[in-house]
């Protein structure tokens, strides 16, 4: 994923998590109605002095909209990587504590079976 394409990702999510249309958003940094949806659905790119009054009508920080782990994508692939790995470890600790008690159970009964033959 290219520069302009997580700029786009991270401003649309940014966008979105404000609650703000792309219209109204558009007029909160003085440009025509059609501003951001241009830069969102095509190639256009705004100027760095528009990419900071972006950010600040977001209450972002400009290098937010670059980020790649800012990226929705790349969010949603991080949280799936860490509810695997939790997943995953609660599995193995729930699989040796069951395996644990079966041990001790077997133990148990093997030491019961010895002493009722004393």
């Amino acid at each position: 994923m290219g520069t302009r394409e997580i700029f786009k990702e991270n401003l649309k999510y940014y966008r979105k998590l404000k609650g703000l249309s792309q219209e109204k958003l558009s007029e909160l940094i003085g440009y025509g109605t059609t501003y951001i949806t241009e830069i969102e659905s095509r190639y256009k790119f705004p100027r760095p002095e528009t990419i900071d009054i972006i950010a600040e009508k977001l209450e972002i920080e400009p290098h937010q909209l670059f980020q790649k782990l800012g990226c929705p994508a790349n969010v949603q692939a991080e949280a799936e990587s860490d509810f695997l790995s939790v997943l995953a470890d609660n599995i193995t600790h729930s699989l040796t504590e069951n395996l644990h008690s079966e041990i001790a159970k077997e133990i148990s009964n093997t030491f019961q079976i010895r002493h009722k033959r004393s």
